[in-house]
C-alpha cells in the first residue's frame, strides 16, 4: 500500500507521522475488507466486471463498425480510454470504501487522547 499517494485522499491524515498514517490506512483496510463483507465485495467486482465486458463490447461490435473505426483503432480506444477509466472509478470506490473506516479510527483515536 502506497500511503503518500492514499494519504491525499484523506486530508484528516495530514499532521500525523507517515507511520501511523500507514497504520491507520491498513487497519482501515482490513476493516473496510473484512471477511464478513466478503460476499458485497464480489458482488460488487462482478458488477464491475460485466460492465467493463459490456461497455468494451459495445465499443468492438456496435459503436467501432457504426463510425467506420478499423479493428485496432476499436482496440486502442478500449484500451486507451475504457481500461483506464474503469481503473479510475474503482480505485474511486475504494477510496469510498476506506473514508468511512479512517474516519471512526481517527475519531476513536482523538477520543482517546
Amino acid at each position: 500500500m502506497n500511503v503518500r499517494l492514499l494519504s491525499k485522499h484523506f486530508p484528516q491524515l495530514a499532521e500525523l507521522s507517515e507511520k501511523e498514517q500507514a497504520a491507520i490506512l491498513q487497519q482501515a483496510h482490513e476493516r473496510a475488507y473484512a471477511p464478513e463483507r466478503k460476499l458485497t465485495h464480489w458482488r460488487g467486482n462482478i458488477i464491475s466486471l460485466v460492465w467493463i465486458c459490456a461497455v468494451s463490447l459495445f465499443i468492438a461490435l456496435v459503436a467501432g463498425p457504426a463510425l467506420g473505426l478499423g479493428r485496432p483503432v476499436t482496440g486502442g480506444i478500449i484500451m486507451v480510454v475504457v481500461l483506464p477509466i474503469f481503473m479510475v472509478l474503482r480505485h474511486r470506490q475504494y477510496v469510498a470504501k476506506l473514508r468511512p473506516e479512517v474516519d471512526t479510527i481517527v475519531e476513536r483515536s482523538r477520543d482517546q487522547n
